[in-house]
């Protein structure tokens, strides 16, 4: 990687030659000069810099001295460092007294506007970095997955934990004087303080995808909802814009993360469709509903099929289901149930809440009922 580009050093000198007045000259690690306040100067050997990246010192000419180096003015020829390796030579031109208090803070001024290039470019290729790895994660390309090897370490990306996709789309809309790609960033950033351990992405002009590991609390997954109520507040009152945030179903694998992805596009269209003055979306809270759109059906069956095999593990001799089948066709009369299966109440009671440990579907709950009879239609 190129730490001391021609274009950096031009700014440099540039800005230096502001402050003092000097002529500032930098060279490559091979003498030759790339940057100068002299411009007729660039692409000339200065054997000064030569002798200075030999020595790795600070090299001082005298008038005399200069006389009888190439390309050489009187002054002082400083290395130039970064990470511990010499990238070049910053020159001084004048009386050697004179600029000899100017060098070293020079010297500095320079290693530290590299420093800064280098945060900034490191800051721009991380970006890149992130949008191709969360490129690949919700196109499941197989061409793509093959970046994730190389990134997971660098990004610390969870491999086998709970985790799912938030999707966080910015309205610009109503506010067009602030439509910028800083804005963008300020969220990114918003949002990596306030979920921790997750990897956050510009996917497109309004979009931001965040990988999110969930957090589990006394063996339960944290509740994220509170959090997703902070980052919208935070971004209304610190950037005065409106977004919308869907979430998709949680997997334990980064290769379902398209699925999650997929789950949260469908999300986010049926909330602003059936709730359009909210602006967070839980897929948790809307599957039951969105069981009667149209808009997609990828995950519904699998949905349905999940809560059928919940039931069937913990069921071996079949009464939950037998339970559960006679009382939809009862219209939820316990007594009649109870008559058809020659049961107490309690004991009809008491399988029903079984249903509900084992699903978190309340068969009581008509909403839920619903969706535990899908599942036994279906499977």
């Amino acid at each position: 990687m190129e730490f001391l580009s021609t274009e950096l050093a031009r700014i440099i000198v540039e800005r230096t030659m502001n402050v003092v007045n000097y002529n500032i000259i930098i060279t490559n690690t091979l003498g030759i000069i790339i940057a100068s306040g002299d411009k007729e100067r660039i692409g000339d050997i200065h054997e000064g810099s030569k002798i200075a990246l030999k020595t790795k010192l600070e090299f001082k000419v005298s008038e005399n001295l200069s006389k009888k180096l190439n390309g050489v003015y009187s002054g002082t020829n400083l290395i130039i460092e970064f990470q511990n390796n010499v990238i070049g030579v910053i020159g001084i031109a004048g009386k050697p007294k004179e600029v000899l208090g100017y060098s070293k803070l020079i010297k500095m001024t320079a290693e530290m506007m590299i420093e800064q290039e280098h945060a900034l470019r490191e800051l721009e290729s991380n970006k890149k970095m992130k949008q191709e790895v969360m490129l690949a994660l919700i196109s499941n390309k197989q061409d793509t997955l093959l970046l994730l090897d190389k990134y997971i370490k660098r990004f610390e990306i969870p491999y086998n934990d709970p985790m799912l996709i938030f999707i966080i789309e910015v309205n610009f809309k109503d506010n067009p004087d602030s439509i910028d790609s800083n804005v963008l960033n300020t969220i990114i950033n918003l949002l990596e303080v306030t979920f921790m351990e997750s990897l956050a992405a510009i996917i497109n002009s309004e979009t931001i995808v965040v990988l999110h590991k969930c957090v589990h609390i006394n063996n339960e997954i944290e509740d994220y909802s509170e959090k997703l109520k902070e980052i919208n507040e935070k971004i209304c009152d610190q950037l005065g814009i409106v977004v919308k945030i869907s979430t998709g179903k949680t997997y334990e694998k980064l290769t379902d993360m398209y699925k999650s992805f997929n789950i949260a596009k469908d999300t986010l269209i049926f909330g602003k469709k059936i709730y359009p003055n909210d602006n967070i979306y839980t897929f948790n809270s809307l599957k039951c509903e969105m069981l009667f759109s149209q808009d997609s059906e990828e995950w519904k069956i699998n949905e349905l099929e999940d809560t059928y095999k919940l039931i069937s593990l913990n069921d071996k001799d079949g009464v939950l289901r037998e339970t559960l089948k006679v009382l939809i066709e009862e219209n939820g009369e316990l007594n009649n149930v109870s008559s058809r299966l020659f049961i107490h109440r309690n004991t009809i009671r008491y399988r029903l809440n079984n249903i509900y440990k084992i699903t978190n579907r309340n068969p009581r709950n008509y909403i839920d009922l619903f969706w535990l009879y899908s599942s036994m239609l279906n499977f």
